[in-house]
């Protein structure tokens, strides 16, 4: 699986890093096994790493689908995506829009997004 995550209760969080190559179906994989994981709740944050991502066949339609079906996080709760290519934030932001969801935001670095998360420094990565 190109998704390699951990969730952290007591803080509350979601950590996911994913390969250079990503498909819809890793996608739906980490989704899927995010939901039935006992210890996630839908109001954890979540920090997805993409600065590996170099290709994905993420389109608007599997993102639609992705955002309406699958994805078990509540529309409240921040998560935040690094996002350092251009192609790699696009395809974030087309997610963004799929989903309609304004506690979704894409940065460059890690530090950016984890100072917008409100994560000390020394956590999740």
């Amino acid at each position: 699986m190109a998704a390699h995550f951990k969730v952290d209760s007591s803080e509350r969080l979601v950590t996911v890093r994913f390969d250079s190559n990503v498909t819809v179906q890793d996608v739906r994989e980490y989704l899927a096994k995010l939901k039935s994981d006992a210890t996630f709740e839908a109001t954890f944050r979540e920090l997805v790493d993409l600065t590996q991502v170099v290709s994905s066949d993420l389109d608007f339609q599997a993102a639609m689908m992705l955002a309406r079906d699958i994805d078990p996080f509540s529309r409240e709760t921040r998560r935040a995506f690094v996002a350092p290519r251009a192609a790699t934030s696009a395809t974030v932001h087309m997610y963004q829009m799929a989903r309609g969801d304004k506690s979704i935001a894409v940065f460059r670095t890690m530090d950016e997004a984890k100072d917008w998360l409100g994560i000390q420094q020394t956590q999740a990565g």
